[in-house]
């Protein structure tokens, strides 16, 4: 039976997508935190996630060997209707949704996992979490729930708190600036920060250059920008490399640039180290002297949590987060320098104040002055009892049926076209105007693409499979 003593329990870590990996390497650093009476099943709706699997593969995150996974798309993937009439059917009728399909894909992980509980880390309870909550009464569900939010942003997502058996808020360094909704709420149970470099084994300073190729003599500097999916990220960064390379030319460049990234800074510089997709960079940062970052939670989190000097350019057009608050604070506190993004005078000055010995030894030690970053074991030990004493839930041929009433499926709809795979095998064959579908426990190497994919948890059975290609058709026809 599943759920005994002897069986770890199981618990479903949910990600929203984002524009980064923010609440993707969050939940990561939880599942690598936990201890061994639970087993966490990551469900992501982020595009990064072939990323994470391709460095389990490759060998640079063995520490998540054995994690299973499975991606959801977004509303905003590509292979679903982006405007016109379909766009527009799809947000006003509820059977035409994105919501139901998400609904029922989270309802069916925890039958087939027999999980316990669902952690979701994102700013916004979508429709369908919150539909599946209230059909899995037995099962407990956790809103992970940053802080740091734009003064008076969010209310109506707050609204939701009540949904969750419980509210955990991971500590911020910049808790002392925040402004936000969340910060004077009673209804959250607060832990440590949390950053994944106290989940995996770090590399010291020889280790860390070895691995990303860098020269072991010379003073390096990390730029990693963010994916610059909102806004401009490549100015502030170029003024950063003119600065170095006038007053510091004996300076080696890294920069980071994630598949998600739009912003192209250092493509084809060959002064500069591309940092493709290495995750977890966390691993690595004894390697970098300074560090140019945006000032998004996690970059903070393990930048400053590593005692790297470092300039924050906070973004100023990302929904809910407080860059420019979390940065002003911690500039206060001396722990970092911070310069807006519109600023490029305001970074010459930074940057001349960055490559100042002095100047970087008062960051290092403001910065060894700041809380433990060990949220993600508390989290994960929060969710042991909440988890014990959750309901078994029904398997997937308990829980069913799935997918959309027969009388939808008959309707003219919005639905995106495709090629359905026939029974046993992965992906439809080719139909005229339609794309094939994929229904496979893949992933792309490098990035979710357009084309339409339905992937499955690793080992899934025989009736999650079934269950699956049901659920699909509330996106697909």
């Amino acid at each position: 039976m599943r759920g005994t003593p002897s069986t770890p329990l199981t618990v479903v870590l949910v990600t929203s997508n984002g524009v980064g990996m923010g609440h993707l390497t969050r939940q990561l650093a939880l599942a690598l935190s936990a201890p061994e009476g639970l087993d966490p099943v990551l469900f992501s709706l982020s595009g990064a996630l072939p990323t994470v699997r391709g460095a389990v593969a490759a060998g640079r995150l063995p520490e998540l060997h054995g994690v299973r996974t499975e991606y959801c798309p977004s509303r905003r993937s590509g292979w679903l209707p982006k405007g016109g009439p379909a766009r527009r059917l799809r947000e006003v009728h509820p059977a035409y949704g994105w919501e139901p399909y998400v609904a029922e894909r989270i309802r069916a992980l925890v039958a087939e996992t027999g999980a316990r509980l669902v952690l979701f880390d994102g700013v916004v309870p979508y429709a369908g979490l919150r539909e599946a909550r209230r059909a899995l009464p037995g099962t407990a569900f956790v809103w992970m729930r940053r802080g740091m939010w734009r003064a008076g942003v969010g209310g109506d997502w707050l609204a939701h708190a009540d949904l969750f058996d419980l509210v955990i808020e991971p500590g911020d360094f910049a808790a002392a600036g925040d402004a936000g909704l969340t910060a004077t709420r009673q209804d959250a149970t607060r832990v440590a920060p949390i950053s994944i470099a106290e989940a995996i084994t770090t590399q010291d300073r020889a280790g860390a250059r070895r691995a990303l190729g860098l020269d072991p003599d010379r003073p390096a500097l990390l730029l990693t920008p963010g994916t610059g999916a909102l806004e401009d990220v490549g100015s502030p960064v170029r003024m950063a490399l003119e600065v170095l390379r006038a007053r510091a030319p004996d300076w080696q460049v890294a920069v980071t640039s994630p598949s998600l990234a739009t912003h192209g800074v250092g493509a084809g510089d060959e002064d500069v180290v591309l940092l493709t997709d290495t995750y977890p960079l966390a691993r690595s940062l004894a390697a970098f002297d300074a560090a140019v970052s945006a000032a998004g939670y996690n970059s903070v989190h393990e930048l400053l949590g590593a005692g790297v000097p470092t300039v924050l350019v906070p973004g100023q057009s990302l929904g809910t987060d407080d860059q420019p608050g979390r940065a002003a604070t911690l500039e206060a506190g001396g722990a970092c320098l911070s310069v807006p993004p519109d600023d490029p005078e305001g970074m010459r000055r930074a940057m001349t104040r960055l490559l100042d010995p002095d100047t970087a030894a008062g960051l290092r030690a403001a910065c060894r002055d700041l809380p433990a970053t060990t949220g993600g074991a508390e989290a994960a030990r929060l969710l042991v009892d909440l988890a014990g004493r959750s309901g078994v839930p029904q398997d997937v041929a308990g829980a069913g049926p799935w997918g959309p009433p027969a009388w939808r499926r008959v309707l003219p709809d919005p639905r995106t076209p495709v090629s359905w795979p026939s029974p046993g095998a992965e992906t439809g064959g080719a139909r005229r105007g339609r794309r094939p579908l994929r229904l496979t426990e893949e992933l792309p190497p490098h990035r979710v693409g357009e084309d339409p994919l339905e992937h499955l948890l690793e080992g899934a059975s025989a009736p999650y499979r079934r269950a699956r290609a049901d659920i699909a058709h509330w996106i697909y026809r």
